[in-house]
């Protein structure tokens, strides 16, 4: 079967050592796994990928100051158009940029998408505290809406403890819960108004969203400068009885697999959006010793038939980048 794969991190030798110079040596809690092109082709080669989407995951580029971030955003963008080069139709890339550094993060888009020629845009949950949706960053996401970048958002550490006591990796419980704070704040802050042609996909089936969908969707409705007219609350609220204008902005982005196990998960996922905006996710090289499982529990799910897993693998990525077609 064809797959495409949305979540595919890269840790270039140069990334971890430009990291571990200034005492990084982590992503989310979890050292970071060696990695080659060679070891992706042998993973996707595993788990029937055909193509892989490349990005860089958290902790992203912005680790020290703005040209430290410029350099190194671009060093990656760079690297990754060489791979698709080495790699000819086996990879695609997200690009990152160097934010919360607005004007240089501009600047990079331009020469990512226009003379690199990338497929989209990776965003981490927030940087530096501040969430998408921030009006820090209109000014980013216009230019966004005004190309139609697919924006891959992937979750990032909250800044603070919590509890130091606490031993529980970032991965495990707060990542899904960044995804769910960012989407909501881009709502709630009528960005998703503002820029209704960028087109979203979320990792790890949305983190929280699909459970905390109907509660998400009121914050549509919290802030007078950016809710529906009298008319459309009214609709929505006395006649459908559900915050249909907040739903509907939800079910109109992508969710991907990633690390999304279990029948009960992908149910919540089929229910919420159905197939036709799911995508395939697998999160290596972070996810070496599960994928397997994961990508087992997706094709052995009784509720998606034979058309459904075609979406889902391959089809619906076709929709997003038609480029990868060829």
């Amino acid at each position: 079967m064809k797959r495409i794969d949305v979540q595919h991190h890269i840790l270039p030798k140069e990334y971890v050592e430009r990291l571990a110079s200034i005492g990084i040596t982590e992503s989310y809690g979890q050292p970071f796994p060696k990695w080659t092109p060679e070891k992706s082709l042998t993973s996707m080669k595993k788990i029937n990928v055909d193509i892989a989407i490349m990005s860089i995951s958290t902790p992203g580029v912005d680790l020290k100051d703005a040209q430290f971030a410029r350099e190194l955003a671009r060093f990656c963008n760079e690297y990754m158009a060489e791979v698709t080069q080495q790699y000819p139709g086996k990879f695609g890339c997200f690009a990152i940029l160097p934010l919360p550094y607005i004007d240089n993060s501009l600047e990079e888009l331009e020469y990512a998408l226009d003379e690199l020629k990338l497929d989209g845009v990776c965003l981490l949950t927030n940087y530096k505290g501040q969430y998408l949706g921030d009006e820090a960053f209109d000014t980013l996401f216009d230019e966004l809406n005004k190309r139609k970048v697919v924006v891959y958002i992937h979750p990032t550490d909250p800044v603070g403890v919590y509890d130091p006591k606490l031993e529980i990796p970032n991965s495990l419980i707060e990542g899904p819960f960044e995804t769910t704070r960012a989407v909501t704040n881009l709502i709630h802050t009528g960005t998703t108004d503002r820029c209704p042609d960028i087109k979203y996909i979320l990792a790890h089936g949305g983190g929280t969203i699909p459970f905390l969908a109907w509660r998400i969707a009121l914050s549509k409705y919290s802030k007078k400068e950016i809710r529906p007219s009298i008319f459309r609350m009214l609709h929505d609220f006395l006649i459908k009885k559900s915050p249909d204008t907040g739903l509907n902005i939800l079910k109109n982005m992508y969710y991907d697999t990633g690390l999304t196990s279990s029948s009960y998960a992908l149910k919540a996922m089929q229910e919420f959006v159905g197939s036709s905006k799911i995508v395939f996710g697998s999160d290596l090289p972070f996810s070496e010793k599960v994928v397997s499982m994961v990508t087992n529990d997706l094709e052995k799910y009784e509720g998606f038939t034979k058309e459904d897993l075609e979406l889902i693998n391959y089809k619906n990525c076709l929709e997003l980048f038609p480029q990868l077609q060829e």
